[in-house]
Order: C-alpha cells, then structure tokens, then sequence
C-alpha cells in the first residue's frame, strides 16, 4: 500500500505542468507556519493539484509531508539499486549498527551566547529574540528554497563536523535525530551543481535587499521547480544511515580503473570488516586534506553527507560535548556562562581544524 502511495505521489508530481502550477495562486489565509520545509511542502501541495486546497498547511502536516516524501525517495533507491551485491547487503548492514556522528560547527565568537541561551537556535529564533546579532552563516537563497532561516543545521556523517562553518564542534546526541530531516547537500550548493544557477550572484542580490526575477525563464529565478527538485533530497531520521549507504553505494559503482579508485574501493572494503564506529566513519568521510593534490582528493572522496536541518532550536540538554581550540580553553571555562558545561567543555585535537 505505501509502495502505491508513493508511486502515485510521483506521478502525480510529474503530471502537473509547473508553469501551470505557479498561474494558481491560493486565497489568502492564515500566516504559514514558520518551519523549515515549509516551502517544499507547499510546491508539492501545488503540484499534485493546481486549484487550492483550502485548508491551513500546519506544523503536524509539513512533518508529516517530511516522511511521505522520504520514504517515497527512500523507495525509488531501493528500486532503483536493485538488485544488490554481496559487498552492498554487507554495507547496509554494518553502517546501520553505527549510528552517524552529528555534529554542529560553531564560531567562537558565537559560543558565549549559545551556552547563556543553552540553546542552538535559528536566524529566526534568535531575531525575534531581539539578541545580539550572531554571526550566522545562512545564506537567503536557502530560506527561499526551503525556509533555512527556521532551522538549525548540523552535519551527518563527518566525524568532527564541517570545519568551514566553524572552528568550535558541538557533538550531539543520536537522539536529536528524532527532530529533525536531511538532505545530501546544502541549498546554495544544490542550486549552482545541480540546478546550474549563478547562486553566489543570486544570493548577492537578495543581501542587497533586492529581489530575484519572478520569470521562471530568468536563470536568475528560484521558484516551483527548484523547490519541486529539492523536494526529492528529503530525508527523515529513519533513514539517514540507509540514505548514507545508498549514497557510498552510488559512489563505488561509478569508480572506475585509475589508482585513486583503486583506494577508494580499498577503503569501501575496509569499512565493511571496521568496529569502530569512529573508525568507520573516518573511512567513510576522510578529512579534507588542506592543499591537497587532485590525486589526492579524488583518493579521499567522501562515500556520503547529509546536511541535517532542525526547526527552531535545538536544546543543550543534545549536546554531548564541545570542543573548542585549545589556545582559548582557558578563556572559555572562565565565563559564568560556561559553568553549567564545564564536563562537556574539551580542547579539540591537535590537528583538527
């Protein structure tokens, strides 16, 4: 029944034209609510039906949109794979006995604030809290495509996190997933490798407080069928370690004969026979060399990711731990704020960025 559900869900996406889809505009109503997610869910309303629903599209129905839409994509892999190898069945077993490291990347300059509010929160949660502005990373582009201003992010898979949003790691706990969803990629990288839109240029734009072009025909427009694209990428907790193995998989067949796939396909095997849970996703997703040869990171390319994205906020009581470089450990287990934390409160490894 749920195999129909989604296969009619497909095709009915498929069906409806979206510059049609966009022609219809909805009566207005009450104010959306403020989750991330939202705007797919609306794209997807449109796109099984151009006339309007009629009918608020709340909280309770976004998450359930979310797990609709995931299990249909999480179905259309295990279709689309199958058959699976020996080496793949093995995969799927192992990487679902180790949960995957989630991980938030924090400015320090940021740090100090989020241990005095106990909370990560989202651009959205922290302006209407009328705080100091935080140095947030979030580009605008994203909260078009999918309202990323209502979420927190943090990454699934990376051991110790994306070094590029932060030099302070916060670790959390696997049971966070239970708030959240996922998607391989971030917005901006989705729209200029995937879609192939100049969104630097776009994103430039919207900072400057202008508008993007409302013409589909633009390549400067985000509109339904980016959102409609985007939609397909969603991934609930349930399934982030199966969507991870998918990912690895895809890569290991598209290796081919040269001597950086020959390790690449060397660390694949390697996972499979690996216990360490940590071992095992620094297999999978090996830290960027700094300065690396092309040789080099073709041999160090990632099996998986997943950009993880929960609403609003997300508590301190997730945090395991936070790591922080060790030259500013003194500073940090000094502030009044830091003294609830203090047994979470550790230098990062040498060496880790």
């Amino acid at each position: 029944m749920r195999q129909r559900y989604c296969i009619l869900l497909c095709i009915f996406s498929s069906y409806f034209s979206a510059a049609y889809a966009q022609s219809v505009v909805e009566k207005p109503g009450v104010k959306p609510a403020q989750l991330g997610g939202a705007p797919l869910a609306e794209t997807r309303r449109k796109a099984i039906n151009v006339l309007p629903f009629q009918r608020q599209l709340d909280a309770s129905k976004i998450k359930k949109w979310l797990e609709i839409s995931s299990q249909c994509t999480m179905s259309e892999f295990e279709l689309f794979l199958s058959p699976l190898s020996a080496q793949e069945k093995e995969l799927l077993k192992v990487i679902e006995s180790k949960p995957a490291p989630i991980v938030n990347r924090l400015k320090f300059q940021n740090l100090r604030h989020v241990l005095k509010q106990k909370a990560l929160v989202s651009l959205r949660v922290e302006e209407e809290s009328a705080h100091d502005q935080l140095a947030h990373t979030t580009p605008a582009v994203e909260n078009l495509l999918y309202g990323a201003f209502d979420v927190v992010f943090a990454s699934v898979g990376p051991p110790h996190g994306s070094p590029r949003y932060g030099d302070v790691i916060i670790r959390l706990k696997d049971s966070v997933r239970e708030n959240g969803w996922a998607t391989p990629f971030s917005g901006m990288h989705f729209m200029y490798a995937i879609r192939h839109k100049n969104a630097r240029k776009m994103q430039d734009m919207l900072a400057a407080g202008k508008t993007l072009p409302k013409s589909p025909y633009n390549p400067l427009n985000l509109g339904f069928d980016d959102r409609l694209h985007f939609s397909h990428y969603v991934v609930t907790e349930k399934s982030w370690n199966k969507a991870l193995a998918y990912q690895a998989i895809l890569v290991h067949r598209n290796l081919d004969d040269s001597l950086a796939s020959k390790k690449v396909k060397q660390r694949f095997a390697e996972m499979l026979s690996e216990k360490n849970s940590q071992k095992f996703w620094s297999l999978f997703i090996p830290p960027r060399l700094k300065n690396g040869t092309p040789q080099q990171d073709a041999e160090n390319v990632p099996f998986g990711y997943l950009e993880g994205k929960f609403d609003g906020q997300v508590s301190s009581d997730f945090f395991t731990s936070i790591e922080v470089p060790a030259e500013k450990l003194s500073e940090v287990q000094s502030w009044p704020e830091a003294q609830p934390f203090l047994h979470l409160i550790h230098p990062k490894p040498a060496g880790q960025p």
